[in-house]
């Protein structure tokens, strides 16, 4: 067997002959490149020579058209050229197209057949490598099955994306560009214009709610966090009911705290009215009970799926979601209770918080291969307990980017001061941020009330001899107009600063991060504003969100009895990508766990 593999499948699948036509033609017609460019990427080709010179070939495109003689300037300028083997390669390449190539005329015909040879190994040699990247992960004994699972989907699926599309149009579609053309002139600008979005989503079935987030989108990431006992499974339950009545689509709950029992008994208590108890004690009168029948009736026709399995990782519930979307197409919600229960497979080598980042970020990408919503319930941290104002925010549910407590800030009080942020605490200010990245950078003001203090890691990143800043490790500086997380950054990386140049101007400058160093387990402080992104601290444009994978954060917070001494809950909508934030209130029903739309104006903020 080792014999056969190794007389059969040592040389992998490659056509260089087709490559050095390819490149030969494109020297000697330069405008089939533009035909071929969307077609063909450098690490198609076989031969590293032939990778350099493509690659090139993209670089002397982008600057401007192509010129043979700028070409091989370029080349030499570099050291290249000798790299590939100097003019005489190139010269080998033109004479060996022109030997293939019979006629002009066909030529485009025979160049599309060249391109889809050299997509064809390509496409053969990636998945020998990801096959064998596969057999090596099959072999380690501590990797469970579902992550090898995921693994080698994720490997399929991008090698799926590689391959070309067959452009198969509907006959509707090419009626329309046909009636197009023949009206516009210039119809692919008009297509393009008429653009609508059409993103799909699903009604919470809670008035207040849906007037602030609009509903749950399809790839949205939601998380419901509160205290123990506020209702956060309770308020999922009702939102999945809520959808599967009104709008017939599939659910997943995976409960890793209630077994299947105690959510059917909960899903028939909301819409019988029946307590909850009497169902829990089997204490059922013949009225109630040909009410529990005829509601029993109805939860059996709609596609609800339960998964309580207890201590699941987060590729098991990937694994699972994956086939279940597979089996059931109308799956557009999935609920997960709760994300502190959710394990890893490396919970050794790293801590909780970067643990469960990691488990949010799997849960959004999820959210998005699968284009189904997903709702993640989350418990807050006790620092709310020990606030004097109890209104949550997003620090409450973990981790956030935060400064160390000796960083100044730039603030506004008479005159442009930096200030230390301990003089600040308990005290209102004005932040200096920067309105708008263009060659005149205003410098505003936002006036915030409130700064939380916590102990965190810190990591310092110098730029200057006595120029640093230090921050935990998932706050975000502004990268090439890209905010990125501080445990992304690494030295020599740019990033941007601020210099005042005039009254109320800035003027942004690139400098080099030098060195990077863990520093100490501090004071740090959370500063946010909200209707902004960024505020300075020692002249560097640092992020001011907290920034999560959540599209949406609920947080449930404080019970209250209206006029008819029923429940009220308080819920603060911290964070919300398609909408403004808020508050709202909802009627709830502990006995039946039922949630309902109040009276209660919604409080904007």
């Amino acid at each position: 067997m080792k014999n056969l593999y190794h007389e059969k499948y040592l040389i992998l699948p490659q056509n260089y002959l087709a490559e050095e036509i390819l490149l030969g033609t494109i020297f000697i017609y330069p405008e089939i490149f533009y035909q071929i460019i969307s077609s063909i990427k450098e690490e198609y080709f076989f031969l590293e020579s032939h990778k350099l010179i493509y690659t090139y070939l993209l670089i002397i495109n982008k600057k401007s058209k192509f010129n043979i003689t700028e070409y091989i300037y370029t080349l030499g300028n570099t050291n290249i050229l000798y790299k590939v083997g100097g003019i005489q390669k190139i010269l080998d390449l033109m004479k060996q197209s022109q030997i293939f190539i019979i006629s002009f005329y066909n030529i485009t015909t025979y160049i599309q057949e060249l391109v889809e040879i050299i997509q064809y190994n390509y496409i053969k040699r990636l998945m020998i490598q990801y096959g064998n990247d596969i057999i090596k992960l099959a072999y380690i004994a501590k990797l469970s099955n579902h992550y090898l699972y995921n693994k080698a989907s994720s490997y399929l699926n991008i090698t799926e994306t590689k391959i070309p599309r067959i452009n198969t149009k509907t006959f509707k579609k090419l009626i329309t560009e046909f009636l197009l053309k023949t009206k516009y002139t210039h119809s692919t600008k008009f297509i393009n214009k008429t653009k609508i979005n059409n993103n799909k989503f699903h009604k919470s079935g809670f008035l207040q709610l849906d007037k602030l987030i609009f509903g749950l989108f399809e790839g949205d990431l939601i998380v419901i966090a509160g205290r123990p006992s506020m209702g956060k499974t309770s308020l999922a339950i009702n939102i999945a009911n809520n959808i599967v009545y009104n709008q017939k689509s599939a659910i997943c709950i995976f409960s890793l705290e209630m077994s299947s029992q105690q959510i059917i008994n909960k899903f028939i208590s909301i819409n019988s009215n029946l307590a909850l108890k009497k169902l829990i004690l089997k204490n059922i009168y013949t009225k109630d009970w040909n009410k529990i029948i005829k509601i029993c009736y109805k939860l059996i026709n709609k596609k609800i799926y339960i998964n309580d399995k207890a201590n699941v990782s987060i590729d098991y519930i990937e694994y699972t979601s994956k086939l279940l979307k597979k089996e059931n197409k109308i799956l557009k919600l999935i609920i997960i209770d709760y994300l502190q229960l959710i394990q890893t497979n490396f919970s050794s080598t790293i801590n909780r918080t970067q643990e469960l980042s990691y488990i949010t970020r799997k849960l959004k990408l999820l959210a998005q291969y699968l284009h189904t919503s997903i709702v993640i319930l989350s418990q807050l941290n006790r620092s709310i307990e020990n606030r004097h104002n109890k209104t949550p925010v997003l620090s409450d549910l973990k981790d956030s980017g935060c400064l160390n407590i000796s960083n100044n800030i730039n603030i506004i009080n008479n005159e442009y001061n930096k200030v230390s942020i301990k003089s600040l605490i308990q005290k209102s200010y004005k932040v200096v941020k920067i309105n708008k990245f263009k060659n005149k950078n205003n410098k505003t003001e936002y006036k915030n009330e409130y700064i939380f203090i916590l102990i965190e890691y810190l990591f310092e990143s110098r730029i200057k001899e006595n120029y640093f800043i230090s921050n935990t490790y998932n706050h975000k500086y502004l990268f090439n107009y890209i905010w990125t997380k501080n445990y992304l950054v690494c030295e020599n990386l740019p990033i941007i600063t601020s210099h005042e140049k005039y009254w109320r101007k800035y003027k942004l400058a690139k400098y080099y991060i030098k060195k990077i160093k863990f520093k100490q387990y501090s004071k740090c402080y959370d500063l946010n504003i909200q209707d902004y992104f960024n505020f300075i601290s020692k002249q560097i444009i640092v992020h001011n969100s907290i920034e999560q994978d959540a599209d949406i954060v609920l947080i449930l917070y404080q019970r209250e009895l209206n006029k008819n001494n029923k429940d009220l809950i308080n819920i603060t909508l911290c964070k919300n990508r398609n909408g403004p934030i808020g508050a709202l209130k909802l009627l709830f029903y502990p006995e039946t766990t039922k949630f309902t739309n109040s009276d209660i104006d919604l409080l904007n903020e």
